[in-house]
């Protein structure tokens, strides 16, 4: 076989194993129609890509009702523009990790990412309307009022990647992160303000965390960080004041 002939099949197999890693959102069935609760189909997508070495799946242009779902190994959630991840406004759709509630989990994972020009809408006041009225017919405890879902929830996990996003009115806090490592969070905006005391970020036990050229208009704080948290940086980033912001303790 010529070296010709080598190089050119070397190439046809890295190409075909770097579209191999490339996966649309509509190949599991997952529906744009802003109707269909996508759960499940967005779950079992993620564990086959992260079974099958990992990869990017990909969100165009449409609505994806969902309730949680647990980021694995080696994804990352590619939201095109006109993309728009819907929380379904049931509290019972919500699961949590360590005691945390949120729309997208992740539990001890590493290399993962959720990216692009789409939007992630948590629809705060009909899930705390949810909440509410389970309280009041005593299905739930009124615990469960304070202990409202965030819309991102990372828990000892390591190489985050959040880049290009929108985050929209989160019924708890917007995005929460617990025990990580080597977080790298760039040109988000996080605009939050359905419902009171929503923080735009928090940070607890982290080791690593970057946050550059973002915007924040939040009701809550924006940015929390304990005493425990170390190496974090926020560049560039701004409140609805056009004030910039760092990391408060």
């Amino acid at each position: 076989m010529s070296k010709k002939i080598v190089i050119t099949c070397v190439a046809l197999i890295l190409t075909l194993s770097m579209f191999a890693k490339d996966y649309k959102a509509s190949l599991f069935d997952i529906k744009s129609d802003g109707v269909t609760l996508n759960t499940a189909s967005i779950q079992y997508a993620i564990d086959y890509i992260s079974a099958n070495g990992g990869g990017q799946l990909n969100f165009y242009v449409g609505r994806y009702l969902t309730g949680s779902f647990h980021l694995k190994p080696n994804v990352t959630i590619q939201l095109h523009e006109g993309a728009v991840l819907v929380a379904f406004q049931s509290i019972y759709d919500y699961v949590s990790v360590n005691n945390t509630q949120a729309l997208i989990l992740a539990d001890n994972v590493e290399n993962i990412g959720i990216t692009g020009k789409g939007v992630i809408e948590g629809h705060g006041q009909g899930v705390l309307k949810s909440i509410t009225d389970q309280v009041e017919k005593g299905h739930l405890e009124k615990s469960a009022i304070q202990t409202r879902p965030a819309l991102i929830h990372f828990n000892g996990c390591s190489n985050i990647k959040l880049e290009g996003l929108i985050l929209r009115d989160a019924c708890g806090d917007v995005q929460t992160y617990s025990g990580c490592k080597n977080i790298n969070i760039n040109n988000i905006t996080v605009e939050s303000k359905a419902v009171p005391g929503s923080k735009g970020m928090v940070i607890s036990n982290c080791d690593g965390v970057t946050l550059s050229n973002s915007y924040f208009d939040t009701t809550g704080n924006e940015i929390d960080t304990n005493q425990a948290s170390k190496n974090v940086s926020v560049k560039e980033t701004i409140n609805s004041k056009g004030k910039k912001l760092q990391s408060k303790r």
